[in-house]
């Protein structure tokens, strides 16, 4: 009996010690200070997730982007569900409903935000799939601090505008809330307010319009404050009429300009940013990276902490997102609160601390002219926040001028273009430089031609075939092929890799007769003169042989010799094949 009362005590023992590892301590201290059934606003947040782009990859073969992202949104919803399911039926359960309250799952970064008293906190905290609970209070976020404005100007936009505007690109801005001034009429969609679920996302603060009216203010009211004047305004509010918000709706943000098929959002204008702990710093990185691979660019400010390095406010911190410095208006130098980096994260391979340069771009951030909550007003800010919403419009911009452009090309594209400023390359203070539009718009319309690292491409199959070219220098092979993909339109290319064979021009009709018909073309794999044109020939993958839509079934190929390659007869071949997806246009 002693001794079973002692692995009673152990047990208790090692589960609390289990419970107190995984509640944050600010939480800890909190459920010290509350009676036994106040409820606390928690985080929890959860293990064993894929990532947006990790589940993408496994619907890749649908080929149309926008089925992909749609299926993605499903099959992580679901998981969530799955991962969540329990702690909703718990807080459901007649033992526990009393004690808790205003449960939201929050598919983008696997978390739950809800009320519980102490001790419901610390039965979740036991729970195996539980990876941290966290304190889930306000925190200050706003990162605060002429006729168009210096800044339009500065960056050159107006001279875009006859060709790109903005049109039918939607820009969430994710803010204190924004209302419609004179200058965004009819261009404002609502999104959530998530201060109060109730009313809509209207501006009780003034910081949002004015980063709205930066983005895309039109002028209408007399001056022109826009960057991207005919872009469409999402206004989400995170942010109450203090500047303050939490970390949840923050989340819940940026999952919905994912998850919102009315509103096709592109862009995320956020000129927000706080301190936040090693858990929720990672957990942001995850909702960014998780929009950036649906297809979403955030542009988002460095904060205001500056000269000091090491300042800059998550999530401006984050890798991958595009990070906003500020420039004064008399001359281009940084402004003196503009924070700088590096950014320090851990590799996660290695453990060890490594430093990203940030803000990736600097943009007009002194004395900036823009829409004020009443209808007809304006007010002049200064800050990385209203930076940031420059950097949103000239991607606006960019957007419009190629609508298929990627939120790593885009990045790159602004980078690449911008006037360097302070030490030579991309350092901590200007980041790359301050942002050019006229210049950033025309790399945006010719990132495919120009840069083919910048585009996104797959081999989906390999195949390979062994030959004989016969003595008169033809070819002819007829072969059977199981495909297992799912429906997709892909590129095939054809290649032969020895080098022996690698003479003459190898002219031959192919073919693919499958369950969706025949297809048929004609390639020549020419050798003696290498197409330089990357859309006929790469050396990643052959000669271009033409797109293909496939679907799952028998195929039978046939690759036969239109006229004999004359330097090659009586010699055993590889026929070397790749199907690349998305398909080149």
């Amino acid at each position: 009996m002693r001794h079973l009362v002692i692995l009673l005590m152990l047990a208790i023992f090692v589960s609390m010690a289990i419970s107190e590892e995984k509640i944050s301590l600010e939480l800890q201290k909190k459920m010290e200070q509350v009676q036994a059934q106040e409820k606390i606003p928690v985080v929890v947040l959860f293990e064993g997730m894929p990532t947006f782009a990790e589940v993408a990859q496994e619907y890749r073969f649908l080929g149309d982007q926008d089925i992909i992202r749609d299926q993605v949104i499903r099959v992580m919803k679901d998981n969530a569900e799955s991962i969540h399911y329990w702690l909703r039926e718990m807080c459901n359960s007649r033992a526990f409903a009393e004690n808790v309250a205003d449960f939201r799952s929050i598919w983008l970064v696997n978390a739950v935000s809800l009320k519980a008293t102490p001790d419901v906190i610390r039965e979740i905290a036991v729970q195996p799939n539980v990876e941290k609970i966290q304190l889930n209070e306000p925190i200050p976020m706003l990162v605060e601090a002429r006729e168009i404005d210096w800044g339009v100007l500065r960056i050159g936009a107006p001279d875009v505008w006859q060709f790109h505007a903005g049109k039918d690109v939607t820009v969430a801005v994710i803010d204190t809330g924004v209302n419609e001034h004179k200058d965004l009429e009819g261009r404002v969609v609502d999104g959530t307010n998530y201060i109060d679920k109730t009313k809509p996302p209207r501006d009780d603060h003034y910081h949002g319009t004015h980063c709205a009216g930066t983005v895309a203010g039109n002028g209408t009211n007399g001056s022109q404050t826009g960057v991207a004047p005919k872009a469409t305004i999402m206004a989400i509010k995170v942010l109450g009429a203090n500047g303050s918000g939490d970390w949840p709706n923050l989340w819940a943000a940026i999952e919905e300009t994912i998850d919102n098929p009315v509103s096709k959002v592109r862009v995320i204008s956020m000129s927000l940013g706080g301190k936040a702990d090693a858990t929720t710093r990672d957990r942001l990185r995850l909702a960014c990276t998780n929009a950036i691979a649906a297809g979403i660019i955030p542009v988002i400010a460095a904060g205001n902490s500056g000269p000091s390095s090491k300042t800059v406010g998550s999530p401006g911190d984050v890798p991958e997102v595009i990070t906003v410095g500020a420039t004064g208006d008399k001359d281009n130098t940084i402004a003196s609160f503009s924070s700088r980096g590096p950014a320090t994260w851990k590799d996660p391979a290695t453990g060890k601390d490594v430093d990203f340069i940030k803000p990736d771009v600097s943009a007009p951030g002194v004395n900036i002219k823009s829409c004020d909550k009443d209808k007809v007003a304006y007010r002049y800010l200064s800050g990385t926040s209203m930076a940031t919403p420059h950097v949103a419009g000239v991607v606006a911009l960019m957007v419009d001028a190629n609508k298929e452009i990627t939120p790593v090309a885009a990045k790159t594209a602004l980078e690449k273009t911008a006037k360097d400023l302070g030490s030579a390359g991309k350092d901590n203070v200007y980041g790359a430089g301050l942002v050019q539009a006229p210049a950033a718009v025309n790399a945006s319309l010719s990132l495919t031609q120009l840069d083919r690292s910048d585009r996104w491409e797959m081999v989906v199959k390999e195949l390979s075939f062994e030959t004989v070219v016969d003595a008169n220098g033809n070819i002819d092979i007829s072969e059977s092929i199981d495909n297992d993909l799912m429906p997709a339109t892909v590129t095939i290319w054809a290649d032969i890799p020895q080098p022996e064979a690698r003479k003459g021009i190898y002219n031959v009709k192919y073919s693919l007769q499958g369950p969706n018909g025949l297809t048929e073309a004609q390639v020549a794999i020419n050798f003696d003169n290498i197409p330089t044109d990357p859309n006929k020939y790469d050396p990643k993958y052959g000669f271009n042989c033409g797109n293909f839509a496939l679907v799952k079934g028998k195929y039978t190929g046939r690759v036969v010799s239109v006229e004999p390659n004359a330097k090659i007869q009586n010699m055993k071949i590889t026929l070397a094949g790749k199907a690349t997806w998305p398909a080149r246009k």
